[in-house]
């Protein structure tokens, strides 16, 4: 007897060992992102042109750390908060540092408002937030270098294309 009940034993084991497993989630490389504000420059001038913003640094407004850092470019990838609904950022176009260590550049303070979305992917991948209804409020000044923003997509669900395009 107690060698049939070591195999039917050892088989049933195997049995509900091998039907208690699960699917591997494995998450695809872009399905678990947050996505970023995809922002374009354009030349106020020429609309249809894209134009780069000279040494630009992007700074969130009671951040010490830089959503992007100094460069020359036509294009920006910024993070939104996911747990509040607006964003505030310190644009400054040709950004520098002068011998005290103050900032000499334009600084315009441009805040995107929206509500966000918590989207449940999968076990493997877990939740993403999206963001619908993007605007935009510019705090004017008499300097301003940001002369205006357009919102192309309200939705902000992928980085694939550019939501905002501002000009200047």
């Amino acid at each position: 007897m107690k060698k049939t009940f070591i195999p039917v034993f050892a088989i049933l084991m195997l049995f509900f060992g091998v039907s208690g497993c699960e699917k591997d989630d494995i998450c695809p490389p872009d399905s678990a992102i947050t996505p970023k504000l995809i922002i374009r420059f354009y030349d106020k001038d020429n609309p249809q042109e894209t134009k780069l913003v000279n040494n630009l640094r992007i700074i969130g407004v009671g951040q010490e750390t830089n959503a992007w850092p100094l460069s020359s470019t036509d294009s920006v990838a910024i993070p939104l908060k996911s747990f509040e609904n607006n964003t505030s950022f310190t644009f400054i176009t040709d950004s520098g540092i002068d011998d005290s260590g103050a900032e000499t550049g334009n600084t315009d303070i441009l805040t995107f408002n929206y509500g966000t979305e918590e989207v449940f992917i999968s076990r493997g991948c877990g939740y993403v937030s999206y963001y619908n209804n993007l605007g935009f409020t510019l705090d004017s000044d008499s300097d301003n270098w940001i002369s205006q923003l357009n919102i192309i997509l309200t939705d902000v669900e992928n980085q694939n294309q550019a939501h905002v395009q501002i000009f200047h």
